[in-house]
């Protein structure tokens, strides 16, 4: 069935089964009223602050081919989430907006609508409501609403601060040119790959602990590429970038053991730092952490951290430190213009 047959109002009743809320958190939720309403003081469970985010995802710029409708749903959570995790913060709502076209089978629909709630509620989000439009083609944008503490800025850095990463860089890259077919590698480690672009995995309790460690001065999620991102933070804490290339992850460990992949040095620092798509979490810390050897570990353990580089003045500029030379890094990455 097409969903100009089952029409809006039959539509929006199909869509709203597929969420599921806390009625003593959320006693009117998606496609019971006008607007969602919370119970704001059980919903904050004592945090000092709300934390809002927006991002919009369109088929024809972030969908690639072979991306299942249920990954669509699941994207669009994912990457407001990591814009929660980026600032340490617990989310909680999510709202949902959606552009169709009139010929899409309720079947799509419903695996998207599956997709959403899947990652929503992994991460203890609900879904309490959202839009629906006719478009030329499928466009989504949810906004996440989440609470903190002491929410993490981009502006926090200081000189003498490490830089970090989470997790790994590069996988979600890799698929990237193997769908353009630039690249050939064996079928384990494109099922990998591709899983890391099509289904991405926000950092939420990555976020949240390194931001409660009270080390953490700065952070931003990694969407559109380390260089990129190395640089936004860097502008907004009015500082420089020293980093080392030999300790960025590039690929993850699943990929690296799968084996068959040869790589050159210049191919896997293209990877982890020229493209978007890996959400991983860029941030700083205060140096005297390295002093606690028992939180550092904690951080390695369980953010799978990785110490990049420091924080220089800004007049130094963002640069790769090889032996004793400086090679200026590419500011370069993912842009939507």
């Amino acid at each position: 069935m097409k969903i100009e047959d089952l029409g809006e109002i039959g539509l929006i009743e199909r869509i709203v089964k597929g969420f599921h809320v806390d009625k003593q958190i959320v006693p009117i939720g998606a496609g019971e009223d006008d607007c969602a309403v919370i119970d704001i003081e059980k919903a904050k469970a004592g945090y000092n602050y709300l934390i809002v985010t927006t991002d919009t995802l369109q088929e024809s710029t972030h969908f690639p081919a072979g991306i299942s409708p249920f990954q669509m749903g699941w994207s669009i959570v994912a990457v407001n989430l990591s814009d929660i995790a980026a600032m340490g913060a617990h989310p909680f709502a999510f709202t949902i907006a959606m552009g169709i076209p009139a010929q899409t089978e309720t079947s799509f629909v419903d695996e998207l609508v599956a997709g959403i709630e899947k990652c929503a509620s992994s991460y203890h989000t609900v879904v309490v409501g959202g839009d629906l439009s006719r478009s030329t083609e499928l466009i989504l944008t949810g906004t996440c609403i989440g609470f903190a503490d002491n929410p993490i800025r981009r502006s926090g850095a200081n000189v003498g601060d490490l830089i970090c990463v989470t997790g790994s860089l590069g996988n979600a890259a890799l698929a990237v040119k193997v769908l353009k077919g630039e690249m050939d590698v064996p079928d384990r480690v494109e099922a990998v790959a591709k899983r890391a672009l099509f289904q991405p995995v926000p950092r939420v309790k990555e976020g949240i602990l390194i931001a409660n460690s009270g080390v953490a001065t700065a952070m931003i999620d990694i969407s559109d590429g380390l260089a990129l991102s190395v640089a936004e933070l860097a502008k907004r804490s009015n500082v420089g970038a020293e980093l080392y290339e030999e300790n960025v992850p590039v690929l993850s460990e699943e990929i690296r053991r799968e084996g068959g992949l040869e790589l050159s040095p210049r191919e896997r620092g293209e990877l982890a730092c020229y493209y978007g798509g890996d959400y991983e979490l860029l941030f700083t810390i205060d140096p005297r952490a390295l002093n606690n050897e028992d939180l550092m570990n904690r951080l390695k353990r369980e953010v799978q951290m990785s110490i990049i580089g420091h924080v220089v003045p800004r007049e130094e500029g963002i640069y790769f430190k090889k032996g004793e030379t400086k090679e200026m890094m590419e500011l370069k990455g993912y842009q939507h213009f």
